[in-house]
């Protein structure tokens, strides 16, 4: 059964990244549309933007900021090898769609002013699409190694509180015999001052007897 449930999973996981298909699409720098290679992603913004940024850093690249963009600079992209500035921003997908990603790419000639750019220019827009589908299964495994974590992370905290609640089992068991025989103690203790109640008033009527006669 769990062999099938993880099989089950594994294709999901494989559909869901194959689904994914990068595109051309528009996105918007310093107000100024511009053409950008596309993806969307069924995961968190906060998890696909570390994991594109764990992706450049295996390549050797460190991001700068530009606007709501990471900069990575002259970064070797495509057969040829063609060197890009790369803007990557990560977005929610929508405002119903939390746990959905868009990633948008804009790909520059090294140094290149954007500001200055022709509307239509498509620089470097397939190679940055043939990069995003490369970086799909990166991310998928970098998710799935994040649920790992908190799985593993959760797992711990449940073993911690499970023998946390046997030890308390313990010291309540080892009370409950103290307990209960300290209310043996006590029922004994009772009974014997019961008994010692018992002489003390059959010695009063004793007394008051011998008054009466006196």
């Amino acid at each position: 059964m769990k062999r099938g449930l993880g099989l089950l999973l594994a294709v999901s996981l494989a559909f869901a990244v194959q689904a994914q298909q990068p595109m051309e699409g528009i996105a918007e720098f310093q107000k100024k549309n511009m053409p950008a290679a596309v993806l969307e992603l069924p995961y968190p913004p906060d998890v696909v933007e570390k994991a594109m940024e764990e992706k450049f850093k295996t390549m050797g690249f460190k991001p700068a900021k530009a606007k709501d963009y990471q900069l990575y600079r002259n970064v070797p992209l495509g057969d040829g090898g063609n060197l890009y500035d790369v803007y990557v921003k990560v977005d929610r997908k929508s405002r119903k769609e939390k746990a959905a990603s868009l990633v948008q790419m804009i790909m520059a000639k090294p140094n290149e002013m954007l500001s200055s750019r022709a509307a239509d220019e498509r620089t470097g827009i397939e190679d940055g699409k043939t990069y995003l589908a490369g970086v799909t299964p990166f991310v998928a495994d970098y998710n799935l190694n994040l649920e790992i974590l908190a799985q593993e992370s959760l797992i711990d905290k449940m073993e911690k509180k499970h023998t946390s609640m046997l030890d308390e089992g313990a010291d309540l068991a080892k009370r409950k015999v103290q307990i209960e025989e300290k209310i043996a103690e006590n029922s004994n203790a009772v009974k014997q001052h019961a008994l010692d109640l018992e002489k003390a008033r059959q010695a009063l009527q004793a007394i008051r007897a011998r008054k009466l006669a006196h």
